[in-house]
Formats: C-alpha cells, structure tokens, sequence
C-alpha cells in the first residue's frame, strides 16, 4: 500500500502531538486507513459526472482545480480599491462560503462518522488520541481546499502588495478552516445533544439545508457594512458587525497594511486574531462530548415518521386522471419525502428559491419604504420559484436505493408516460406547491390583493415549465432510477438554460401587462390555462 505524502507532513509535528498527550503512533496508523479509503469517496464537486476511480486515486485532490478555477474568479478584487478592508471582506466571504459549503456537502459525513465508534473504540485507543485523527484527517483537506481557492488571490496580492499582505492573508485562510471546523461542529454537537434515533437523521439533514441558507444569506450582511458611493467606500460601525467573520478577518489586514486604525476596527481586529483560537479551543473542550453524541446516529431509537396518507390520497385524486399516474404520484411523493440524499441535495433550492427574491427586491429597492416597494412591480421576482423546479427534476431521476428500478419492468404498466407524469405532479405537489405557497403570502402582504392575478399566471407557467424541464432534465430515465454520482456532467449548465427559458416567460408576462394595463393578465391566464391543456395531454406521449 502506497503512504500518502500528508503523513509525511504529520510526522514533522509528532513532538507537538506527544507533548497533547496524544498517541502518535496510533494516530498515525488510524490517519493512514483514513487518507486511503478517501480514495474510495466521491466528493460532491466531482459527484456530476461519471468519474472512473484508479486504484488508490484520491477524487478529491482531483477536484481541487474545480476549487481554484473558483479562486481565479475571485483575483479582480483583488485590483477592486484601493480599500484592503473592502476588497478582502469579500474575498474571504466568498471563501468562507466554499469552504462552510464544502464542510457541509463533502465532510459531514467524516465529521459524524460512526465506523469510528463502531470499529476503533472496541480497541484500546484512547477518546484524545481518536479526536486528534479525525480532527488533522480534515484540517488536511481544509487546508488544501482554501489553498486551492484562496492562493490565487494570494499569489496577485504578493505582486501588488508585497509579502505582507502574502503572509496575512495566509493566516487568515487557516483562520477560515478553525472557524468553519468549530461552528460545524458546535452546530451538530447542539442537534446531537436533543435528539436521537431517526428523528435525529432528520434533524441532522434540516441543519445541514438551513447551514447552507444562512451561509448565502451572510453574504449580504458583508455588502451592507459598507456605504459605497462613486468616490469612496467607507465602513459604518455598527453592533451586528462584530458578528462577521468575514469582517473580522479583513480588519487584520487593514489593521496591519492600510494603516486604518480606529477603535472599532481595531476590535474587529483582535477579535480576528483571538475568536479562530477561542472557537477551536472550545471544539477541543468539548471533542469528547461530541465523539460520544456521535454515537446517537446508531441508535434506532424512536420510529421513522411516515406520510399519513390522507392528504396524498387526496391530492392523487384530484390531479391524476387513472389509477396508475395515483398510483406512482403517492410512490414519488413517499420517496421525495424519505430519502435523506434527495431532500440533502433538493431542500437548499427550496430555500433559495425564497430568500433570492428578498434579496433582490431589497437590494433594488434599497432606500426606499415599504410603501413604496409595494407600489413597484417587485413581484416578478417571484419568478425566481421557478428554479426549484429544474433543480427538482435533476434530482428527481437518482435515488439511494436505485437498485429497486427493477420494479419498473416487472410491473404491469399499461401507460408508460404515467410514470412520469405522476412523479411531475408528485414533484409539483411536495417541493414546488410549499415554496411558492409561502412566498405568495408575503407577496400579497407587500404587493396586496391586486396581484394575485399575477401570482395564477406564475403557478400556471410553472406547470408549463415543469414540462419542458422534463424533457431535458429526466429524458427517457425513470424517476429514482439511477445512483446520485450518475448525473450528467453538464447539469449546472442545464439548470443555467433552463432558468434562462423561465425568464422568458417572466418577460412575455411584463411585456402583455404594459401592452394591455389592467385586462391584459387575464388574456395571458387564459392562454397559459389552454397551454397547459395541451403539454399534459400530449407533451408524455413520447415516453411510451
């Protein structure tokens, strides 16, 4: 077996580990088990396409290019301003975000591991020295992911600032990983500690979905701490400041290089310098803790929740016109709402599909009232639900337990488009319908009643819409059908074009609503209502 070149890294810092009271031996041998069944891991970023795995080839190094393409996106801000504070609380905000992302999607499940528990705590290993594996097996990968996204940047603020900056913007970039490794963790330690059992397995899967909306929503609170106008940018001291780590660690660099030293920055500073520490001291404190709540995801405790029934049998009743399309329109939705990958991968664009009209809305409408939103044409932005919907349908055709598609060719199927059509309704029903339901309600408060017209023509474009997302995004596979890693490699861009359609059909809306004020909405229901008609009846019939 081939020794990985981390260890290597590793055993320069043996007396550091010994002086811990940790094991290094035995460390060291349970680190090499774990850098060689990473081989056998496909990371998220890779997990589009149909990668074939060499022996003892480690797919995440192999993504690392993915991550510093990223990083070579984020080099201009680096020539932004002359202001190190603005440019840099970017810079770090978008790394912070790739790697909490990457924290979430690639190394949670290193993170709540339970083969540990499972397989070395029947042997006699000590609780530090276990910790102290699991904690250098991913501080590896987090450093070699903000390297990757973080030295191009980097390397363009050596040639133009010099070794300084160089230098402390390093720092911050291991900053960036104590920070993310802590709050994870503190995270999961908090879930962990009140739950158990299969609610638990929920649980964990719901944090996981909010980590990645409140890491997007972030972004905006770095934009707003700055006033920016056309001859400077300046920074508004405010309370929640102190709360941004990306602010945080910018300030160091500002502290140091641009020579800007006021007391509020200079908090910003020290609490850049000290809370990395703090928090990862704290993550320490409590690895203990947190290895033995780990322990509750192998608890069956308490009974998997289960849909009642009643409400699907009644939506199947009311949108499936034979038993067969009810029949796989009540399977569809059981498995939409059962699958923990499927809801890990689909839920995030549920929230995304809520909180990118606010954020839009608020950022053109910044300045001005309530009132005065209101009085706008801001509701269009409730075309951006639409996204779930092609989202949804790339998901929809993979499953983890894709083995079972056998199911389709040994049952007596009459109607093959019936498949397909009730897990579309299935789809419409469980993730599109609630998204759209609750952003309606918000809408209506701001826009008020005179948009609901509006809102009907939006669900009926959305149905339209779920169609020909069909035909690009499921083509002739069956829903559940396939293994999450088999999707095609081009369907982030497929998802991109298919929004672009949407938006389309935003613009036939707004341009019908100029040319014909007041009346013109019902005219173009009415013609969404006979295209609807239409692509149900026939758009299928090609499945057979």
């Amino acid at each position: 077996m081939k020794e990985s070149r981390f260890l290597k890294i590793t055993d320069l810092m043996r007396p550091v580990f010994e002086k811990l009271g940790v094991n290094y031996a035995v460390m060291r041998h349970v680190l090499a088990v774990k850098l060689l069944m990473d081989a056998r891991r496909m990371p998220i970023v890779l997990a589009s396409g149909r990668q074939k795995k060499k022996k003892d080839s480690n797919l995440f190094l192999k993504s690392l290019w993915v991550y510093a393409l990223v990083g070579l996106f984020v080099v201009p801000f680096i020539f932004l301003s002359s202001d190190y504070l603005f440019k840099t609380s970017l810079i770090f905000a978008i790394i912070l975000f790739m790697v909490m992302t990457a924290m979430i999607a690639d190394f949670s499940s290193v993170l709540l591991d339970t083969r540990d528990q499972a397989i070395l705590w029947t042997k006699p290993i000590d609780a530090r020295t276990l910790h102290a594996a699991k904690t250098v097996h991913l501080c590896i990968y987090l450093i070699l992911l903000t390297g990757a996204l973080g030295l191009p940047a980097a390397i363009a603020g050596l040639m133009r600032f010099g070794l300084g900056f160089f230098l402390l913007f390093l720092l911050n970039l291991i900053f960036i990983d104590l920070i993310s490794l802590s709050c994870t963790t503190f995270v999961y330690l908090l879930v962990l500690k009140f739950f158990d059992g299969e609610r638990l397995k929920d649980i964990i899967n719901y944090v996981q979905i909010f980590l990645s909306l409140a890491v997007a929503v972030g972004y905006q609170f770095v934009i707003r701490a700055f006033d920016v106008t056309a001859t400077h940018i300046t920074l508004t001291p405010a309370w929640w400041q102190l709360f941004v780590p990306p602010l945080w660690l910018a300030s160091t660099i500002e502290w140091v290089i641009g020579g800007q030293r006021t007391a509020f920055l200079s908090l910003l500073a020290l609490l850049g310098l000290l809370m990395p520490f703090i928090l990862f001291s704290i993550y320490q404190r409590f690895s203990n803790a947190f290895e033995q709540a780990v322990i509750k995801l192998t608890v069956q405790a308490g009974k998997s929740r289960t849909q009642s029934g009643k409400l699907n049998h009644l939506l199947g009743k009311l949108l499936c016109r034979n038993l067969e399309e009810r029949t796989f329109f009540r399977f569809s939705s059981l498995m939409m709402k059962q699958d923990r990958t499927f809801k890990l991968k689909v839920y995030p664009s549920l929230g995304m599909a809520l909180v990118f009209p606010f954020i839009f809305l608020i950022n053109n409408f910044h300045g001005s009232s309530w009132h005065q939103i209101g009085q706008g044409s801001g509701f269009f932005y409730a075309y951006f639900s639409l996204l779930v919907i092609p989202t949804a349908l790339m998901m929809l055709r993979c499953s983890s337990t894709f083995k079972g598609a056998w199911i389709y060719g040994a049952a007596p199927i009459k109607q093959r488009h019936s498949i397909f059509s009730g897990a579309l309704k299935a789809m419409i029903t469980q993730l599109y319908l609630p998204a759209y339901f609750l952003l309606s309600v918000v809408f209506l408060l701001l826009f008020r009643w005179t948009i609901i017209p509006d809102l009907v023509a939006i669900l009926l474009t959305a149905s339209i819409f779920t169609i020909i997302c069909s035909h690009y995004c499921l083509g002739e596979s069956f829903p559940f059908s396939e293994p999450f890693d088999a999707q095609p490699s081009t369907g982030n861009f497929m998802v991109l074009f298919l929004f672009l359609i949407a938006g389309l059909f935003a613009a036939a809306h707004a341009i019908v609503r100029a040319i014909l004020p007041g009346y013109g909405v019902f005219i173009y229901i009415a013609c969404l209502l006979a295209a609807n008609l239409l692509v149900w009846k026939t758009g299928l019939r090609g499945k057979d």
